[in-house]
């Protein structure tokens, strides 16, 4: 019975050894702000409207040879939106928007990544704006990668209403469209 209970004690620990190890040599990557995009774009009577936010952070664990160990999450400060009309951009951060004072950052994180052609993937995970969590699919091409940089341009398709985005009078799909294009251009480094 002992000798059952060490040889249980002794697989539990070869196992998380292995898996401990075979996480840490994902490369973890640090985000060139200078070099990475985050924009959208919403349809407003019928017209295109291009945002675009300054800020954003993130988490990232990425190895095309090791998609199962893949993680990412990336913080989004929602104050620094701007749009090529400095009006639609000073009304997206009020609360019946964005509401930044009382939802400052959005956050997309996944742990889930499929390869869907050649150096063409897709990552699955959860989007929350305004408190709100909707899962959604990000597909993205690896436009470079290499042992110290990478770069990766993709997006997705979200419903604002999903996540409260347009209160009151807003919430219509009739003057601003459901569907919000978000694309992103991430440049990173090794770290």
């Amino acid at each position: 019975m002992i000798k059952l209970n060490w040889i249980k004690v002794w697989m539990m620990g070869a196992w998380l050894f292995t898996t401990t190890t075979a996480f840490a040599a994902v490369t973890e990557w640090q985000i060139v702000p200078g070099q990475s995009e985050l924009t959208f774009t919403a349809i407003q009577n019928g017209a295109p409207v291009n945002g675009k936010f300054k800020t954003f952070t993130g988490e990232i664990y990425f190895d095309p040879d090791q998609l199962d160990q893949g993680r990412v999450k990336i913080i989004v400060n929602m104050a620094s939106v701007t749009t090529s009309y400095s009006e639609v951009a000073d009304t997206l951060v009020t609360s019946d928007w964005f509401d930044t004072k009382l939802f400052p950052q959005a956050v997309f994180a996944a742990d889930s990544f499929t390869k869907t052609g050649d150096k063409t993937y897709q990552a699955k995970g959860n989007l929350t704006i305004r408190n709100k969590t909707v899962p959604i699919i990000v597909t993205f091409t690896e436009e470079e990668y290499s042992a110290t940089k990478a770069r990766m341009k993709g997006g997705t398709t979200i419903k604002r209403n999903a996540f409260g985005v347009g209160q009151g009078e807003w919430a219509s799909t009739s003057e601003v469209k459901d569907d919000v294009q978000g694309n992103l251009i991430l440049s990173a480094i090794k770290k």
